[in-house]
């Protein structure tokens, strides 16, 4: 029997794109929690059998658009965070990468995207830690790259 090779959570990292060309992306080193989400919306019609009038019509579905977006939250050290509020005021995208720090041949590889910051919460409880969350939405196309 073949084991899964997993994912340890410091192989998958959030980094931040500086804009430039090319551009180089720095590792977001107060993210603690990331989250990337893929989601299909489908346009669906009921169609009936043609050779079966008198059966049950079935679903089909067609895929109509793709988005993509997540969060990334963690603890609040005041000059870093301080890029998350820059972003958060930005009125173009910023591209953002997210990791899977392992070879080719492990699935390793990289998603890379322009973002747009929905929401950026900071909290704190009883004196303890500040915290943040940062909800993001992407921009366009997410491209998946395959790990050199």
């Amino acid at each position: 029997m073949t084991s899964p090779n997993l994912l340890p959570g410091n192989r998958f990292r959030a980094n931040r794109g500086n804009g430039a060309t090319p551009e180089v992306f720095t590792f977001l080193c107060i993210a603690q929690t990331k989250t990337i989400t893929f989601t299909n919306e489908f346009e669906d019609a009921t169609v009936a059998d043609c050779d079966k009038p008198l059966s049950v019509p079935s679903r089909k579905s067609v895929l109509r658009s793709t988005a993509w977006g997540g969060s990334i939250a963690g603890i609040v050290d005041a000059k870093r965070f301080a890029v998350l509020e820059t972003d958060r005021k930005s009125e173009t995208p910023i591209n953002y990468q997210f990791i899977f720090d392992k070879p080719a041949a492990d699935g390793g590889g990289t998603y890379t995207g322009p973002i747009f910051i929905e929401s950026l919460q900071v909290t704190s409880t009883n004196n303890g830690m500040v915290n943040f969350t940062m909800q993001f939405r992407g921009d366009g196309e997410v491209v998946w790259a395959v790990a050199a």
